[in-house]
């Protein structure tokens, strides 16, 4: 018999604790050809998920409980998630329900079907506020020109499944810039997908604001491509275009138009400064992006850091 492991992250989630487990039960009471292995992460909570988990730990003996030493961050949890689930399959999904159980039985069906890699995919966007939702359509269509050979799927997120090899190759990654939604299709393997809607949130508040999604759009962007570090070569040879254009510009003026030949100086000296501003701060920025994920690789610092595991008895 398969085990499966389900791998949640929680962050000051207390209020949706409960709705999620009764949620989970009722799904996998129904799929008995599998043993179930549910790994929660606490991710530094500072409510009360903490005491709910180990209370759900004394009646499951199925739960695994890894508590973080403080509050990493989602993707941080999810890396944790994996590195301690011993299952065949894995599928990373949020507390919430809007990664809604019922869809495991239908990633379980394609990974028998022989598919390393099923996502999760939403149908559409339409729950999301327009800023939301247009951010990520223009996100998903600049990653798709960065990412080169690694074919990025749009809107689908940690809810997935995975392989036990797919996992394991996940886990000798070896960057401390991860970015699971990343990782996964750099691996490649067989990989295929399931249609969904995603629901509302049932409770609590959403950790996953504005700063958040920056963060993730930098970090998917400097993890899978080094394409902006060739940037500033297409912006210089731009630049000097541009100069070239506007001198030969100025100078036409200056031959051909009665005006103060102090004032085209000036205006020209002044569009080159201002521009050249702009376009030096443009590069040095591309730089400083990749210059500080270097400066986090040397450290070589841990991803996250394991408090304490707990296991049923």
């Amino acid at each position: 018999m398969k085990k499966i492991s389900i791998i949640v992250p929680m962050y000051n989630e207390e209020k949706v604790v409960s709705l999620f487990f009764s949620a989970i039960d009722k799904v996998l009471a129904k799929l008995t050809q599998y043993t179930f292995e549910l790994v929660i992460v606490n991710d530094g909570s500072k409510d009360g998920t903490y005491p709910l988990l180990l209370a759900e730990q004394s009646r499951r003996p199925n739960l695994v409980l890894v508590n973080l030493s403080r509050n990493f961050g989602h993707e941080p949890a999810v890396a944790a998630g994996i590195a301690t689930a011993t299952g065949d399959a894995l599928i990373p999904m949020d507390a919430d329900l809007q990664d809604p159980p019922e869809l495991i039985k239908d990633l379980l069906e394609k990974f028998e079907e022989g598919f390393d890699v099923v996502n999760a995919k939403r149908k559409t966007r339409h729950e999301d506020t327009f800023l939301k939702r247009f951010s990520a359509i223009q996100f998903y269509k600049f990653i798709a020109r960065l990412s080169g050979k690694v074919k990025i799927p749009q809107n689908v997120g940690h809810f997935r499944l995975i392989s036990r090899r797919v996992a394991d190759e996940v886990i000798r990654l070896t960057e401390r810039n991860r970015v699971f939604r990343i990782e996964v299709p750099f691996l490649g393997f067989k990989t295929t997908e399931v249609l969904f809607d995603r629901p509302k949130r049932v409770a609590g508040e959403t950790h996953y604001n504005l700063k958040s999604m920056v963060k993730l759009a930098v970090d998917s962007i400097a993890s899978t491509t080094s394409v902006p570090l060739v940037w500033p070569t297409w912006i210089a040879i731009f630049w000097e275009f541009l100069v070239g254009v506007s001198l030969v510009g100025q100078l036409v003026v200056f031959i051909f138009v009665p005006v103060d030949a102090m004032v085209h100086w000036i205006w020209l000296a002044g569009n080159i400064l201002g521009i050249g501003l702009a376009l030096m701060f443009y590069v040095l920025a591309i730089l400083a992006l990749y210059l500080s994920r270097v400066f986090i690789e040397t450290q070589n610092r841990p991803f996250y850091v394991i408090d304490e595991i707990k296991k049923s008895s």
